[in-house]
């Protein structure tokens, strides 16, 4: 982790929740880009080494898997509602 990112995250930020939204658009683009959910899942590490607690980091992957044509993204259990 470079010194920048680190002067780049003010305690302002730190006093606010860190929000990760994890993203595929298809249940195909799921199963065939693991390695792209799995780095998206891994941001909350890079947010706790940048000084988020672990109470702080919300992860929304409440439409893992929907495409914007689908009736999927109209469901209200995300966690930015």
């Amino acid at each position: 982790m470079s010194a920048l990112a680190f002067r780049k995250v003010a305690n302002s930020h730190l006093s606010r929740r860190a929000y990760l939204y994890v993203r595929q658009s298809t249940m195909h683009q799921v199963m065939t880009n693991s390695e792209s959910t799995r780095r998206q899942y891994a941001l909350d590490e890079r947010a706790l080494t940048l000084g988020w607690s672990a109470e702080q980091i919300i992860v929304d992957d409440s439409d893992l898997g929907c495409s914007a044509a689908a009736s999927c993204l109209f469901r209200t259990n995300s966690v930015w509602t």
